[in-house]
């Protein structure tokens, strides 16, 4: 079994790996995909937080801001659309 994003192979799940999880676990495969998902949700969970603490302040002392998004989509295309927002390789400059 292949972990793949945008047809490149991230990690390769051989049979032995199965098995061995298949020792402990009911169902290795849907705990390996219950896990991957969780690992990808709990970081985008902690961007988001820290994304929603450095752009609060920003939106609040900002006197032209009148309102911020209370919905975690709408506050996040607020910032990605904000004439200010960089992202990490844009604030490193690397």
């Amino acid at each position: 079994m292949q972990v793949k994003l945008d047809d490149e192979v991230l990690f390769e799940i051989d049979d032995l790996m199965v098995n061995l999880l298949a020792h402990d676990l009911l169902d290795p495969i849907q705990e390996i995909k219950r896990r991957l998902k969780y690992i990808i949700d709990h970081k985008c969970d902690q961007c988001y937080e820290r994304m929603r603490l450095e752009w609060t302040q920003k939106f609040t002392n900002d006197p032209n801001m009148t309102s911020v998004p209370t919905k975690k989509a709408d506050f996040v295309n607020l910032v990605l659309t904000h004439p200010d927002y960089k992202n990490r390789v844009e604030r490193d400059g690397t």
